[in-house]
């Protein structure tokens, strides 16, 4: 049996729900990308739900604490490819997840690149400086897919309200746990390009009173790969244009590029600070 707890000043008379459904909600989140990683699936679907849950007992107040079972049904018959992995393989492949975006965030927060070697029987070595961590292929990716879901429960943390988030066998030291310091620890440092370029692109969403919006790049050709990205206008600018642009098919405009590390390979296009709208 597997327990999961969150604590701190917040839950000292009762639990606010809205932590307590935030931070199960992310946890359910980290194990749903194992279970999707190891049963090939893109998403989680009604079928996947009735094979995998996570079924919690016995909650209790002071701290929010609850035992929880991981549930496997019917697995052998739906799941052919994974029918030797339990409850107990998917927590393992779970927590090594976690120690792995320790290891590659924290590397990356240093300005130190991670490199990975993939073998032939599918696993990895996972090389920081002159440290060598060597990882189950799917523990690779199911770090990356759970790493928002760290994010926003490290991001709980509070010294007002959260001084913990933990999960683990019950009686045994936690395999999972965000402390009072490390409501940073899965952040992914950015930088901002000193060079203006202009992309052509649609804007399909804009907030007037944010001054943020999306795009998307259809042209494989410019300075910044085809996609969506987020967007928000660079300084005093007056945002009646970008509203008008969304009636346009393309626009032209003027960004500095916002570029994240990425503990995983090349560096990301985080977001776009658009300085002007071209004529």
């Amino acid at each position: 049996m597997h327990q999961f707890k969150i604590d701190g000043p917040a839950l000292e008379c009762g639990t606010p729900i809205h932590i307590a459904v935030t931070a199960l909600d992310n946890f359910q989140s980290v194990l749903d990308k194992s279970y999707l990683v190891l049963s090939g699936g893109k998403r989680m679907a009604a079928k996947d739900r009735q094979i995998f849950q996570l079924r919690a007992q016995n909650f209790r107040q002071g701290s929010f604490l609850t035992e929880f079972e991981i549930a496997l049904s019917g697995i052998q018959l739906a799941l052919p490819f994974i029918s030797s992995f339990g409850p107990q393989n998917l927590w393992d492949y779970t927590k090594d997840s976690f120690q792995l975006l320790k290891t590659v965030i924290g590397a990356v927060q240093r300005g130190e690149a991670p490199h990975y070697e993939f073998k032939n029987d599918g696993n990895a070595s996972v090389h920081v400086g002159n440290e060598t961590h060597n990882y189950y292929g799917p523990v690779i990716q199911i770090a990356e897919l759970s790493l928002p879901h760290y994010q926003n429960l490290a991001h709980l943390i509070d010294v007002q309200r959260l001084n913990e988030v933990s999960a683990g066998i019950i009686g045994q030291k936690a395999d999972i746990f965000i402390g009072e310091n490390d409501r940073d620890a899965f952040d992914i440092p950015t930088r901002i390009e000193k060079e203006t370029i202009a992309i052509q692109c649609e804007v399909f969403d804009f907030n007037k009173f944010k001054n943020t919006g999306k795009l998307s790049i259809f042209d494989e050709t410019q300075d910044v790969p085809s996609g969506e990205y987020n967007f928000e206008i660079f300084g005093p600018q007056d945002n009646v244009e970008y509203i008008y642009s969304m009636l346009k098919p393309s626009v032209e405009l003027f960004c500095l590029v916002e570029v994240a590390a990425n503990p995983f390979g090349e560096e990301k296009v985080h977001k776009l600070h658009v300085t002007g709208v071209g004529s």
